[in-house]
């Protein structure tokens, strides 16, 4: 009798063990899901935002991107190309839940600015050539800015593109 009483505690034990494994496990995958999920919906809501090329010269003036992006119809790109070469005044009715990919030019001179509109949410990729910036004081504002990456192909900005939808 003793032996039975010994064997069901052994089996309520086991039983219980069992059930908190199982039980954490389950509650860990819904957690992790629930996480999976939140992600997937932020970024379905930034694919959403808007795109704006914006020109500071007449070398960049990405058109040619524009329509490769546009082309690949998984962007939000907001009209035509804004020429921010003389001022950045034309940001200001810009969403400021947009991104602006940005054409450089060493000799543009507005960068803080461009940069100082955009605080505090605003992506910005800058679309180089190869080793065209080379100015120090460039660099330093573009990594100065948290959302700020560079560019120097339509293939590279498109992923850069979705990776920063991705984790804004």
């Amino acid at each position: 009798m003793n032996d039975l009483k010994t064997w069901l505690e052994n089996m309520v034990l086991t039983y219980k063990v069992i059930t908190i494994i199982i039980s954490g496990g389950i509650l860990s995958f819904f957690i992790y899901f629930w996480r999976y999920i939140k992600v997937q919906w932020r970024f379905g809501r930034n694919l959403k935002r808007e795109v704006y090329f914006l020109k500071t010269s007449g070398k960049h003036d990405l058109q040619a991107e524009r329509k490769k992006l546009i082309d690949l119809n998984v962007f939000n790109i907001a009209g035509e190309v804004k020429d921010i070469s003389t001022s950045t005044k034309i940001l200001q009715p810009i969403n400021k839940n947009a991104v602006y990919i940005v054409g450089y030019d060493t000799d543009y001179t507005r960068y803080k600015e461009l940069f100082e509109s955009a605080k505090p949410s605003v992506p910005i990729i800058i679309f180089a050539d190869q080793r065209e910036i080379q100015k120090s004081e460039h660099w330093t504002i573009f990594n100065e800015y948290i959302y700020c990456d560079v560019a120097n192909t339509t293939h590279r900005l498109a992923i850069i593109l979705l990776s920063t939808l991705k984790i804004v």
